[in-house]
């Protein structure tokens, strides 16, 4: 809680003008009903972005505001409080100058903390103002010191459980399989993994992770270290542990001090033995907008426009892996309010959002998305999303709710925006019901981000343009202007020498048009939809990459590799 009387944040954040007095008094309420900090509550409903408040706490507080995700900190400086104390307090030591202590912190107001770290270190403390978010972010400064043990205390447990002979079930109840499984697990966190691939070689347990969308190989393991490791996973997912045949699906939650990760496994028998991927869900991840997802300009306000409307469908359409859930489960975030009923049908349910009724997809029970979805109607809903549109059961569901006054999200599997049409309508949609219906369709892929710390601008020769611009008119048939500068990252220690941290989208966004509803009753192929887009003015993938990459968020190379799939 910070340090400072509701009313007079109410008063400091009005003044601001980011939020409306209405807004400011429903969140104020439910601040002092539910005992719970104003700021989180403005921040989790999306009225005020964490930064802005910041800012805004930052004058009440008459401190300077500090990002600490742009600073160089040193670790003598850093480690100059212990972790706990930093963790405890909230506070990060980032620069020292003689005697002076400055000290990010979450809350100046906290003078408690202040006056330990002056008579624990003998400095004078200058405070400063630092995000929540970009706290938790410089504790893996802390963390990536325990990355170097890792290797230290796989091998030390290794050879604990190569001294023992035992059944796999019984190994893997052990301490050493234990602390092996929880290290990848740590690793995989430390590493801002989205998943991890536990696989048997020829001779050797092979442990990949796949950070901003790219697998790397991070573990070897003895390979009689297998049966019990992946033992030890169905024992955490509540899976048959006898079963090697058949593949098997669970989940389950790992927390690690103060983190809270659902992890959701998918176990598959191979020739060389059984393969486990663990996908790392983050329970508290914080509710994106559109912006931060990438969408900027023209595309956004079609997007924000579209989510008003109160019936039709939005569609999210991409392969595997290109960020249409977190599309969409950022869009019900925007909508989620008391006054509207929202309901899902997943498959898998990946994050539990607070006043939105969720289902999980069960065939086993017949519990497909088609029957999911019949019965969602008799809830009385305003909103509903389905996970993935798959077959023309579903099809015609979605259609008809959409038809009689529901707003409905989904995603589909195609290449671009266009291509979406002639698939529903190869699916069985009738023509004029999907003109009638549809709102938007969204196509994207996902980007690495050139890593901010060594970013450096790459002046290209007339030659290199001149074969750039012959690069992209193959790809395009000479629609798209080659970039006028491009960036790319050097590689440091802050991103594991690769140049890049983290991911954003780029997007094609398709409204629907008086000229499309013609296409569409028409049966025009997608080519004639595409031709449509670019002739509206509108940007394609590539287009939104090639924007991305000038303004140095990303790279050339990875704009085509995720637009040549």
């Amino acid at each position: 809680m910070l340090h400072i009387p509701l009313k007079q944040l109410q008063s400091a954040i009005l003044a601001s003008g980011f939020v409306d007095e209405k807004t400011l008094s429903a969140a104020a309420e439910q601040a002092i009903h539910t005992n719970r900090d104003l700021a989180s509550i403005l921040i989790e409903e999306g009225a005020l972005s964490e930064e802005y408040l910041y800012q805004i706490l930052a004058d009440y507080f008459k401190v300077p505001f500090v990002d600490l995700d742009k600073l160089d900190i040193l670790p003598r400086i850093l480690h100059i409080l212990p972790q706990n104390i930093v963790k405890t307090f909230q506070v990060v030591p980032y620069k020292l100058k003689g005697t002076i202590l400055s000290l990010a912190m979450t809350d100046p107001g906290n003078l408690v903390a202040i006056d330990w770290v002056e008579k624990e270190t003998g400095f004078n403390v200058m405070p400063a103002i630092a995000t929540r978010t970009s706290f938790k972010k410089t504790l893996v400064l802390y963390t990536k010191s325990i990355t170097e043990e890792f290797d230290k205390i796989i091998l030390e447990n290794v050879k604990k459980v190569a001294n023992q002979k035992a059944e796999a079930k019984l190994l893997a109840q052990d301490l050493p399989v234990i602390t092996i499984l929880d290290t990848i697990m740590e690793y995989a966190l430390v590493s801002r993994a989205s998943d991890i691939h536990i696989e048997m070689m020829e001779e050797e347990v092979l442990i990949r992770c796949r950070i901003d969308g790219i697998l790397q190989d991070t573990i070897h393991l003895p390979g009689a270290l297998h049966p019990a490791l992946i033992a030890r996973v169905k024992i955490l997912a509540q899976l048959k542990i006898d079963e090697h045949r058949l593949p098997q699906d669970g989940r389950f939650t790992f927390k690690r001090e103060d983190q809270e990760v659902s992890i959701r496994v998918s176990i598959i028998p191979t020739l060389k033995g059984e393969k486990a991927v663990l996908r790392l869900l983050m329970e508290a991840a914080r509710p994106m907008n559109l912006e931060e997802l990438g969408m900027s300009g023209k595309e956004l306000e079609i997007v924000s426009h579209a989510l008003k409307d109160p019936h039709g469908m939005i569609l999210s359409t991409g392969p595997t892996g290109s960020g249409k859930t977190t599309t969409l489960y950022t869009m019900l975030h925007m909508l989620n309010q008391p006054e509207v009923n929202i309901s899902t049908i997943e498959d898998p349910v990946e994050y539990d959002i607070r006043r939105i009724n969720q289902i999980q997809v069960n065939e086993k029970t017949g519990l497909i998305f088609a029957e999911g979805l019949r019965s969602l109607l008799r809830q009385d809903p305003d909103i509903l999303m389905v996970g993935e549109i798959r077959d023309k059961e579903t099809a015609q569901m979605a259609v008809h709710a959409a038809l009689t006054g529901h707003l409905l999200l989904s995603t589909l599997h195609t290449n671009d925006a266009a291509g979406a049409i002639p698939r529903l309508l190869d699916i069985g949609i009738e023509p004029y019901l999907l003109a009638s219906t549809l709102n938007l369709i969204i196509a994207q892929r996902l980007v690495r981000r050139i890593h901010r710390d060594c970013i450096e601008r790459i002046t290209l020769s007339k030659q290199e343009q001149q074969k750039l611009a012959g690069q992209l008119a193959e790809l395009t048939g000479g629609k798209v202007t080659p970039p006028s500068q491009i960036y790319r990252g050097k590689g440091c220690k802050g991103c594991g020498d690769t140049g890049y941290q983290g991911r954003i989208g780029i997007f094609e966004i398709l409204p629907n048009l008086p000229e499309l509803q013609e296409l569409i009753v028409a049966h025009a192929p997608a080519e004639k939809i595409k031709q449509l887009l670019i002739k509206q003015g509108y940007r394609t993938l590539l287009e939104d990459g090639i924007r991305k990459i000038e303004a140095g968020i990303t790279t050339l190379e990875e704009v085509l590799r995720v637009t040549r799939e």
